[in-house]
């Protein structure tokens, strides 16, 4: 988990966060140190406290955000009654800080401990038989279309613009959003539209894809 709650440390604006359980115990945190154990227990309690007046009311928080003159509180209910809470600056870009923390979501919560998925059975395999017909064999997947090294390092230029505009989650964004387009064009120069295209998609954010697109058309491709 501190990798994970090390990654929502490094955005900026972002000054510490933590992860408070439904045993009532900080499971994780990255604080600063004037922020004692008792101050995270209590600022947490508060906020569990919110949450469960809400249900009370039939209300479901997605989010909940607190604004004070110095800081930010931005809270994160996760599955099992868990909260992920961060403090940041006023300004800070809650936007970049949102997406984050829900890609990162389900990786928390899984170190919470929650409980894993039920295997899926699969159906006992029954051998042929000379009255049974066999089905045809099954064609082997597509090799991986190979980039060349200019195209790789265009690649490596996008995936820092990326950075800029969305932090250090660019990376695996990159590559996922990579696949997709190699599924469906043909890594080329003139496919990086394409390409633009499904990074903007996956970004959801107005100001955040406007930034990204600023830094692209900076590239000389």
């Amino acid at each position: 988990m501190d990798s994970l709650l090390q990654e929502i440390n490094m955005l900026p604006g972002v000054l510490g966060c933590f992860v408070y359980n439904s045993k009532q115990q900080v499971a994780g945190k990255k604080m600063p140190p004037i922020f004692k154990d008792k101050a995270i227990t209590s600022i947490a309690n508060l906020l569990v406290r919110t949450v469960q007046m809400g249900s009370t009311a039939e209300l479901n928080f997605t989010d909940i955000e607190l604004n004070y003159n110095e800081s930010v509180l931005m809270v994160t209910p996760l599955s099992g009654g868990a909260l992920l809470v961060i403090i940041c600056e006023p300004t800070t870009n809650k936007s970049l800080i949102t997406m984050t923390t829900g890609m990162l979501a389900k990786d928390i919560e899984a170190s919470l401990g929650g409980a894993p998925q039920a295997a899926v059975r699969q159906p006992p395999v029954q051998a042929a038989t000379p009255s049974q017909s066999t089905s045809p064999p099954q064609t082997a997947p597509p090799a991986e279309a190979e980039i060349g090294a200019d195209l790789a390092s265009l690649l490596e230029q996008i995936k820092d613009a990326l950075a800029l505009a969305i932090g250090p989650i660019a990376a695996p964004v990159m590559k996922d959003s990579i696949e997709t387009w190699a599924q469906q064009n043909e890594p080329s120069f003139a496919n990086i539209p394409a390409l633009a295209k499904i990074l903007c998609d996956e970004i959801n954010d107005d100001d955040l894809e406007d930034e990204f697109m600023t830094e692209l058309k900076s590239i000389n491709t």
